[in-house]
Parts: C-alpha cells; structure tokens; sequence
C-alpha cells in the first residue's frame, strides 16, 4: 500500500514523491519486523504535501547541524575539564562520547523527517562534485588546455635534464 508520511493517506494513482529508505526508516522496519507489527508499506510525499515536507526536512536538517556542533562542544568541554585538572580520563572520554551521540540522537529521534527521492533546497539533494552539469566540466577542461604548464630551468624546452642524485651525494 502507498502511504503518504505527511496526511497518512492512501496516495494511489495520485502524483506522489517516494521517500528514500535511509538507515533509519531501514531500523525502524527492522524493529517492527522484529516485534511482528510491521505493515510493510511503501512511503511516498503526496503532491499536496511536498512544501510541508520540505519545511519539516529542512528544519530537520538544522537542528542535525546544531545538534552536532552542541554534541561536539560538549565533548571538547569533557575532555578539557579532564585535562585542566592535570590528566586524562579516558573514562570521561568514553562519557564525554557518550554524551555527545545522546544529543545527536535526541535530533534524530524527536525531529526526523525522511528525505524524498527529489527534494530541491535541502542538503541531501544539493549537487556533488561528480553530479555537475556536463557544461561546467567542459568548461573545466578548456580552462586546464588554456592554463600555460609551469616551467622550470631543469625541464623548459631545449634545456637537459638535470641529474639524478642518488642518495649517498645528498647531504
């Protein structure tokens, strides 16, 4: 059955976007499979529904960011607090880590929005490097064809090469 996750509504034969099965929507079918109470449902954004789900991911996604910078200031203040007292702990280090993956989980668990196969703006669907337009790659390489090649005395045009040193002669 196709389920949208924002109205709880059955989206078939309407347009819909599929939700991507990341780790976490994977855990939880992995929990309800394992308690016998899964419904096994395929998870879509109704058409309606994609500009709520976009604020949601979006806002889910800031509060990843300042959750993790929070989790990480409170790591280094463990682990300076330990060494200002003139040594370290690697107990409070495991705590101080401990800590920090309770607060990242705090994020995740209380404000996850799973992130849909084309949701434009967020940082999941941001471009990497190998995803860029073909235009800017060949732009790329007539700027490398049009940037003159570095040359030294040892290896301009017309000149010897320099000889080899072997490591004895290095001194």
């Amino acid at each position: 059955m196709k389920i949208c996750i924002v109205c709880q509504k059955d989206v078939e034969g309407k347009p819909a976007v599929p939700v991507k099965e990341d780790m976490i929507i994977k855990g939880i079918r992995t929990v309800k499979q394992f308690l016998h109470i899964a419904a096994n449902n395929e998870l879509y954004v109704c058409e309606d529904d994609i500009p709520a789900q976009q604020q949601r991911r979006r806002g889910f996604e800031r509060d990843l960011i300042f959750f993790g910078v929070l989790a990480a200031v409170a790591v280094v203040l463990f682990v300076a607090t330990s060494l200002m007292f003139g040594r370290f702990d690697i107990m409070a280090f495991i705590y101080a880590l401990v800590i920090g993956f309770f607060i990242i989980m705090f994020a995740v668990v209380f404000r996850y929005a799973p992130a849909t196969e084309k949701t434009p703006g967020t940082i999941s669907e941001r471009p990497k490097p190998a995803q860029l337009p073909a235009e800017l790659k060949e732009l790329e390489k007539a700027e490398e064809i049009a940037r003159p090649k570095s040359t030294t005395p040892a290896t301009a045009p017309g000149t010897k090469k320099a000889p080899k040193v072997s490591g004895r002669q290095k001194r």
